[in-house]
């Protein structure tokens, strides 16, 4: 290999200057944000990167600023990750380049592509411990020559190597350049062109041409393959394969794609988060806690009660109604009588009606402790039903996430996603969707043309229910017949997704693309870091989630004062009544109106109905595939267009009743063969 090392005296940058900006760059599932997090501690702030919805990380590093950029592979402008990680790295005075110590083949493309802008770097090697498990022998010594910069081994998820990477920040400096690269560089070097930007000018680049006021390179293709070659050259030098190849982590992998014991482990998977994590332990036994035990039966007669002597309202205990006006001699005595009642029966027996008369000050009460107040209702949906189940889900999440099993699954099911347009990296918007379907459609940016966009966004408006749903979904059905509800659930959802995909595909003019990802090594997940994830993805839902619910509750608060619920309610029951089967009660309506605020509601509203096997299937199949929430359809507007959004948001009314009313006339006679009725 030949190399051109510059003088090291003008590569050597002083502290001062180092300490200043401080970049972390490398591949995705190499550890960074693990690094950023332990340099940096609990000083971290996250924002997305101007003109993305890409999450930038910032800290502070003593006297510099920490930046952890999005995994990348290459520097470039070809998608939102790689033009966020382009500018961060081009403003950097100093890259630290994380690499996997499994994978120096696959990583050292991008090294050596920083090490060609002239960057003073640090290369620390993570995962050395696996690694050492898998008896690689990295000769980090002549690796370093090779490169003309320090490395350092880390288990970052152990905090080994953090010390170490502090402690030499100030030997970095810029690497060794190929002598073919060198050259090449030089005429543009001489014209005034920073390094940095001359590779890319080089590569074709037009950003970096336009600043400079010349023409793009045509090198990329030459570039890319001198690189990849030395990095095959470099490799074969450092590295030496031990015998341990076919540990358990790499048979299992394998496994997980096999066409058939793959499918097997995804079912079961599906199967131990979805039913018995979500279904049976949260929903059915957690939330049954919290919802009915800790929210209404303490929480919100406990806060009525404290309203009842602010507010004018009647409460009814058995058969003796007490009529508050409040602030008058006469509530304290009636509080006094109502105290005692109150003391005999039990909290969820007793009445609050808080629209005893007209006016301002009982509209105040009722919008914050009445049937749908934002003190009551609200928050017992949000702290008692919404946040276990999230909770919940984020837990599978991260656990998928940090075994390193949805990639896995991207490529198990990538064939099958061809047929609905897609490739098998549209399952991670699809999954992220069960968390929240407005997230999960801004993340469909990662797929590479407009058409799979498009494909994926009606998916998730249509079929794919979020993880509030999920979580009253898996524990109605679980009372309702368990597997065999399931088994028609899980037919007719996906039945829908399937169709819709594939007439889409029939439609939309062009192809799915080919599926490149990146199959990190599988690993057991640290506790730690689930818990970090969980906690973190939850609370930052459960923010995004409480605006629209106190909005909604506002809303419709109104509504009934104003005699509007009552109209909606008369338009919709004929729908609800005769054509879904579904009982009398008004609140199923008024659930479907709340729905289209927030998904949740028209999950969570049925919660509290009594319905029979067939009719909790109808139920949850309907609200379902109804319509994306008002967060969603805005999402779906700025990134679709509105043409496409209005299309999803009526469509999905149209297939959920369609699909629901024909349902209910067949499902009886199949829950009453199977003996589930």
């Amino acid at each position: 290999m030949q190399v051109h090392v510059r003088d090291p005296a003008a590569l050597r940058v002083s502290t001062e200057t180092v300490r200043r900006k401080i970049v972390l760059a490398g591949n995705p599932n190499v550890g960074k944000s693990v690094i950023f997090n332990a340099l940096t501690g609990e000083n971290v702030d996250v924002s997305n990167y101007p003109g993305t919805t890409i999450d930038i990380s910032y800290g502070r590093l003593g006297p510099c600023d920490l930046i952890d950029t999005p995994g990348v592979y290459g520097i470039s402008s070809f998608n939102d990750e790689e033009r966020a990680a382009r500018a961060i790295i081009l403003k950097a005075d100093l890259i630290v380049n994380i690499v996997s110590a499994l994978s120096l083949d696959r990583d050292l493309f991008l090294t050596l592509q920083l090490l060609d802008m002239g960057k003073p770097m640090l290369l620390v090697l993570n995962q050395w411990d696996e690694a050492r498990h898998r008896e690689l022998k990295i000769d980090t010594h002549l690796l370093s020559t090779l490169l003309g910069i320090n490395v350092i081994t880390a288990v970052a998820v152990r905090g080994e190597g953090i010390p170490a990477i502090k402690d030499s920040l100030h030997l970095a400096r810029a690497g060794n350049v190929s002598l073919e690269i060198g050259q090449l560089l030089a005429p543009l070097l001489s014209s005034g062109v920073l390094q940095e930007h001359a590779v890319l000018i080089l590569e074709g680049d037009d950003l970096s041409a336009t600043e400079y006021g010349i023409a793009p390179g045509t090198w990329r293709a030459e570039l890319y393959r001198a690189r990849r070659q030395l990095v095959n050259e470099i490799v074969t030098q450092t590295v030496v394969y031990g015998s341990k190849t076919k540990d358990l982590s790499i048979r299992l992998g394998r496994l997980m794609l096999h066409p058939v014991y793959g499918l097997f482990i995804a079912l079961m998977v599906c199967y131990l988060i979805f039913y018995q994590l979500l279904g049976i332990l949260i929903a059915g036994n957690l939330v049954d806690f919290t919802e009915k035990k800790a929210m209404r039966a303490y929480y919100e007669p406990l806060v009525r009660r404290i309203a009842a002597t602010v507010f004018p309202c009647t409460i009814t205990i058995g058969e003796n109604t007490f009529n508050f006006r409040s602030g008058t001699a006469s509530a304290k005595h009636k509080a006094a009588a109502v105290n005692a009642a109150l003391a005999h029966t039990q909290p969820d027996k007793v009445e609050y009606n808080f629209w005893p008369q007209p006016s301002l000050l009982t509209l105040i009460g009722n919008c914050l402790v009445g049937e749908y107040g934002i003190l009551t209702l609200t928050v017992t949906y949000l702290l008692g039903l919404l946040m276990p189940l999230v909770l919940g889900f984020y837990f599978g999440l991260s656990l998928l996430e940090d075994s390193g099993y949805l990639p896995r699954l991207a490529v198990l099911v990538d064939r099958l996603m061809n047929k609905l347009g897609l490739n098998g990296r549209a399952i991670i918007p699809l999954i992220l969707g069960l968390g929240c379907v407005t997230m999960a459609t801004i993340t469909t940016r990662l797929l590479s043309t407009k058409r799979e966009k498009i494909i994926a966004s009606a998916l998730l408006g249509i079929a794919i229910p979020c993880s509030a749903q999920l979580g009253v979904v898996s524990g109605t059905l679980a009372k309702a017949g368990g597997l065999f509800a399931w088994t028609i659930y899980i037919t007719v959802v996906g039945s829908v997704l399937a169709i819709t995909g594939v007439l889409l595909n029939m439609i939309l003019p062009g192809k799915s693309g080919a599926l490149l990802i990146d199959l990190p090594p599988l690993r057991v997940p640290r506790v730690d870091n689930v818990v970090k994830k969980t906690w973190r993805k939850s609370w930052n839902f459960l923010k995004d989630a409480s605006v629209p619910f106190f909005l909604a509750a506002l809303l419709v608060t109104f509504a009934q004062a104003s005699g509007l619920l009552d109209l909606f309610i008369h338009v919709l029951q004929p729908i609800t009544i005769s054509w879904l089967n579904l009982p009398s009660d008004p609140r199923i309506a008024t659930t479907f109106i709340l729905g289209i605020v927030r998904r949740d509601f028209a999950a969570f509203g049925l919660t509290d109905v009594a319905l029979s096997p067939v009719q909790a299937v109808v139920a949850m199949i309907v609200v379902t595939l109804f319509v994306p929430c008002i967060a969603t359809v805005g999402v779906m507007m700025k990134e679709r267009g509105v043409k496409i959004a209005l299309s999803i948001w009526f469509g999905s009314w149209l297939c959920a009743f369609v699909i629901g009313g024909l349902l209910a006339q067949i499902l009886p006679p199949l829950f009453h063969l199977a003996g589930a009725s």
